[in-house]
């Protein structure tokens, strides 16, 4: 029987044992990560299937809403023992206060076309490095070959949190504006704590001294997830991002260890991502406007 249950009533460490038993669990849906990025997240629970979905609920105008935090790529149903049957479930148990939603699924759940939502498929991709370093880097595109042959090696700087944020926000928050670090503080918070629980780390390259670019990584359950990067121009020139993904490839050949790109649907990110041997994966976007009138129409 699926429970739905508010914050408060949430038992965090059942909610935490819950996940490690499920075969598609994500750093993502750790309570703590929950905690920082939606204070007011609520529940489904289905004990019995040992099986939970979070509610990462908003209000705002007098309206409950639900939306998907920064930085948390994919969340949705995740159980013990997967089927489509009890996933469709815990859509169709998605209170009906929430008059919207725009969330996430991970890619186990699949679209069920009795849930009054419409369906997104979005693109992710993932390394398994699973094998000898030679071998994964057989696997690289000719350009990434290339790419790596030319990139000019830098030092590895010991790089904090608060150290990437001014990285990202003088390089893409400088070109892209507001919108790029619309929520960015409350990410910065989750890999300054992550790092404190041994989850997440900064990776970093510098030239000439300088630091040029850097990644933030989030390492738990068997993935390590790429979380944010920044590069500036002399970054770019120097191929720092093919460096540190190389890097890391390197340091984890032959572990089994995942390496998750958390997307891109973007083309050109897409296919830097491929470039390295990487698998795509399909996950999807849920929406669902129940929305009256007036704030329906500015909402589709």
């Amino acid at each position: 029987m699926i429970e739905h249950l508010r914050h408060h009533e949430i038992d965090k460490a059942a909610w935490d044992a819950r996940l490690l038993r499920c075969p598609n669990r994500l750093w993502y849906a750790q309570s703590w990560v929950l905690d920082r990025m939606c204070p007011a997240w609520e529940a489904l629970i289905d004990a019995d299937a040992d099986a939970q979905m979070p509610l990462t609920a908003r209000r705002k105008w007098g309206i409950d809403y639900l939306f998907q935090p920064i930085g948390l790529q994919q969340l949705g149903v995740f159980a013990a023992r997967p089927s489509d049957e009890l996933h469709r479930a815990f859509i169709k148990a998605i209170p009906h206060r929430f008059r919207y939603i725009d969330i996430m699924l991970n890619g186990a759940t699949q679209p069920c076309g009795d849930s009054g939502c419409t369906w997104e498929a979005r693109r992710n991709q993932v390394i398994h490095a699973d094998r000898p370093i030679e071998q994964l880097r057989a696997a690289y595109a000719k350009g990434h070959q290339r790419n790596l042959k030319g990139a000019s090696i830098g030092g590895e700087p010991e790089f904090n949190a608060k150290d990437f944020e001014a990285l990202f926000r003088r390089t893409t928050g400088a070109r892209f504006g507001k919108p790029a670090v619309t929520g960015l503080e409350d990410l910065i918070g989750v890999i300054e704590e992550g790092m404190a629980r041994g989850q997440c780390a900064v990776k970093a390259l510098s030239i000439d001294g300088r630091p040029e670019a850097a990644a933030c990584f989030a390492d738990w359950g068997g993935r390590s997830i790429l979380l944010k990067s920044a590069n500036t121009q002399a970054g770019y020139h120097a191929k720092a991002m093919f460096r540190i993904t190389d890097t890391w490839i390197e340091r984890h050949a032959g572990s089994g260890m995942l390496l998750d790109f958390a997307g891109s649907s973007t083309p050109s990110v897409a296919r830097f991502n491929a470039g390295f041997g990487a698998e795509e994966r399909t996950y999807f976007r849920l929406r669902r406007n129940r929305l009256p009138l007036p704030l329906r129409w500015l909402k589709q």
